[in-house]
Parts: C-alpha cells; sequence; structure tokens
C-alpha cells in the first residue's frame, strides 16, 4: 500500500501580485483604454504635419527639434512631482489632473502667429506627463509580473488606434480646410479625453510599513541598473529621426498630404499589431526576446525607409516603425518586473525621468542631422540600433527580475522624501 502524499502548499507570490493565469482589465484601465484613444484621435494633426505646420509658420529644422527639445525638457522636470505623487497614494487625482493640463495645448497651436507660440502648446502638452508615473502604477496593480506587458500594451495601443483614424482624417481635411482648422478639432478630442478620465475610479496599493526609498537606492538593484541604461540608450536612438519621420516622406519622397495621413497611420497600425502580438507573446518569448523583435523591426525600417520612395516600400516601413510606440510601453513593463512593488513607483519615474532626459538631447541632434541631409538621421539610428542589439544579447541575464532579493537599504529618516506606497 502506497503511503499518502500531502501536497506541499505553494509559496505565496512575493509583491503581492495575484497569481490569477487569466488576466482582466478592470473598469478603470477600460476608462484609461478610452481616454487614450481621444487622445489619440486629438494627437492626429500633430504627429502627421505638426513639424511641416512649424515649418510654415517659418521654424527651421533645427528650431522644430529645440521646441520638440523644451517640450521633453518640460516632461522631464514634472516627472519629480508626478513620482511623489504617485508615491503618496494621489493615483487618481494626479492621472486626471495630467489630461487636464493637456487641454489648452493644441489651442496654442490654433491660435498661433508665429512658430515660437507652438512651443507654449508643446510645453503644455509635455507638462501633461506628470501623470505618467501614476498610470503605470495604476495599471500594474494586481497584475502578475509577467503580464504587465500585455496589460500595458493593451490598454496603452488605444492611443495609437485612435491615431489611426485621426492621421487618415487628418490627411484628407488637409486638403480642403486650413491646417490651423485641424488644431482646433485637437482641442475638441483632448476636452472629451479630460471628461472621460474624470469618471477613473480611485485605487489605492496596499499600505506597507517601509523605510524610504531613494533614488540612488533604486542603483541597488543590478538588473534595473543594466535595464536603465540599455533603454536609455535605446531611447536616445530612437528619438534621433523620429520627429521628422512625416517630413522626410514630403521632401524626400514627394507625398502629398493625404498619402502622409496614410503613412502615419499605418504606422500606428504597425504599432497596435506589432505591440499587442508581441505582448501577448511575453511569456513564451521572453522578456528579452520581444525587445530583440522591436530592436530588429526598427533597422529593417530604417533600411526600407532609404532603399526606396516607393510607396508600398515606404507603407512597410512605417509599418515597422510603428513597433517605436509599443516599445517604449514594454521597456516600461520590463523595468517595472525587476522592481518590488514598494520601488515601482520611484523606479517608473526615474525611468521615465532618465529617459525624457535625453530625448532632450537626441531632437536637436535629429534636427542637426536632418540638415545636413534628409536621410542622415535614420540611417545614423539603424547602425546605432544595430549596435544596441549586441548590446541586448550580452546583458541579457538581466531581464529575469531580481525583486525577490532585494538589497540592504539603509533606513534614513527623510522629511522631504515620502514613503513608498
Amino acid at each position: 500500500m502506497r503511503p499518502a502524499r500531502v501536497p506541499r502548499p505553494r509559496p505565496a507570490p512575493i509583491g503581492g501580485h495575484r497569481p490569477e493565469t487569466r488576466v482582466r482589465i478592470d473598469r478603470g484601465g477600460w476608462l484609461l483604454f478610452f481616454a487614450h484613444g481621444l487622445s489619440g484621435l486629438g494627437a492626429g494633426p500633430f504627429v502627421a504635419f505638426g513639424a511641416i505646420y512649424q515649418h510654415d509658420l517659418g521654424a527651421s529644422a533645427f528650431e522644430i527639434g529645440l521646441v520638440a527639445a523644451v517640450g521633453m525638457l518640460v516632461a522631464t522636470l514634472v516627472i519629480f512631482p508626478g513620482t511623489r505623487l504617485a508615491e503618496r497614494r494621489d493615483l487618481h487625482k494626479t492621472i486626471i489632473a495630467g489630461w487636464l493640463i493637456a487641454i489648452p495645448g493644441p489651442l496654442c497651436f490654433a491660435l498661433a502667429p508665429h512658430w515660437a507660440w507652438t512651443a507654449l502648446g508643446v510645453a503644455l502638452m509635455q507638462a501633461a506627463v506628470i501623470n505618467t508615473p501614476a498610470i503605470s502604477v495604476y495599471l500594474t496593480l494586481g497584475v502578475p509580473r509577467d503580464r504587465i506587458a500585455m496589460v500595458m500594451t493593451t490598454v496603452l495601443s488605444a492611443y495609437s488606434l485612435g491615431l489611426i483614424a485621426s492621421t487618415l482624417l487628418t490627411g484628407v481635411l488637409a486638403q480642403v480646410i486650413s491646417l490651423r482648422a485641424l488644431f482646433w478639432m485637437a482641442t475638441g478630442f483632448s476636452a472629451l479625453a479630460a471628461l472621460c478620465i474624470w469618471f477613473l475610479p480611485a485605487k489605492e496599493p496596499p499600505r506597507l510599513v517601509l523605510p524610504a526609498l531613494r533614488y540612488r537606492d533604486l542603483m541597488r538593484y543590478p538588473a534595473f541598473r543594466v535595464l536603465l541604461v540599455l533603454f536609455s540608450v535605446v531611447t536616445v536612438i530612437i528619438f534621433i529621426p523620429w520627429t521628422f519621420t512625416a517630413l522626410y516622406a514630403r521632401e524626400a519622397a514627394h507625398v502629398d498630404n493625404v498619402w502622409i495621413g496614410v503613412l502615419m497611420s499605418i504606422l500606428y497600425l504597425g504599432s497596435v499589431l506589432l505591440g499587442l502580438s508581441l505582448g501577448r507573446l511575453r511569456r513564451s518569448l521572453g522578456s528579452v526576446g520581444i525587445v530583440l523583435c522591436f530592436e530588429a523591426a526598427y533597422v529593417v525600417s530604417a533600411v526600407l525607409l532609404l532603399s526606396s520612395t516607393a510607396l508600398p516600400i515606404l507603407g512597410l516601413a512605417f509599418f515597422l516603425r510603428g513597433a517605436f510606440w509599443s516599445f517604449r510601453q514594454v521597456m516600461t513593463a520590463v523595468i517595472g518586473e525587476v522592481l518590488p512593488d514598494h520601488a515601482m513607483a520611484r523606479g517608473y519615474g526615474l525611468f521615465a525621468l532618465i529617459t525624457g532626459a535625453v530625448v532632450v538631447a537626441a531632437y536637436p541632434i535629429g534636427g542637426w542631422m536632418y540638415g545636413i541631409g534628409a536621410g542622415t538621421p535614420f540611417w545614423s539610428s539603424a547602425v546605432l540600433m544595430a549596435v544596441a542589439v549586441l548590446i541586448t544579447v550580452v546583458v541579457r541575464a538581466y531581464f529575469h527580475a531580481n525583486y525577490l532579493k532585494p538589497p540592504q537599504i539603509d533606513v534614513v529618516q527623510d522629511d522631504v522624501t515620502p514613503l513608498a506606497a
């Protein structure tokens, strides 16, 4: 007679995440989905014709890059208060505030008599990212580590879905109405997005009794430290040519406004399809696999973009280049995978802070390169991304979560730094 075997209890998951295998997006997640979709509908004029509109108002390529850099500088600075608000459990209010701040941005474009006015509009819209750490934490709560990428790519893909429709619509409307009128339309969609997010339900993280966490404490997590450097470099590479993608299609391929709208919609269609597909394959491919796929798609898109100006080739290049938007979400999710719960808000904030700072430098560099030659920022970024692929392979071991072994953090009473949520 065989002895009875007593089943061993499975250890409880560390970090407060529920171990369900099927993840359902809650009401708050779907409200964020629709708000991002409406924001995407309003962002079409900026993505397709923002640089062109500034150029028509008299801005040079370097000045266009400088305005974008000013916007990213603002976006970088607001991450400091945004992170603290997320740590102080004000997720609900912080997320709503971000959308309210963005509403006046399109008005500055619609009323601009000079390109300098657009700088104020860009600053207001970039200041709205004060809610970025709060949104990341909000979407992370209650989600298993290996499903964070899937949830983020699903919810935030709504922005790309809105842009697909918006860029098509703005491309057609630009043939019959002025570009200025398009930014009045963008103002309306921005207001609707803020109205949608107004009904976002409050969600608070579990209360944890932990010592104060400082930014330098995050550097004691080896995986976080390595991935922060890698993803910061990748972000610079991506943003060098980004502002001039539509302008390149117009000047190098002589594409009219309608086809610019079509190409940009194809770009965001690629973001949705590639992002959702790779995000859902996170469990089977692993973090390293999906990051390498995104990096490879970027390199191939640059090769296609520079090899031919025929519309079919341009369409495929724009489709692959659309992976950029979802790639940003995946990088954020991977950062969250290697941190414990109490460090997530500050980890997300530091990641947004560092990547925002490097983009400030990337925009003027892109403008300077575009002034040398229209294709210069595109082939340069392709070469750099190929190098990043090799670096990713070298540091692949750091993609595995190491939050199970937290570092020894010195307990310091700091009245300025709030307790981590």
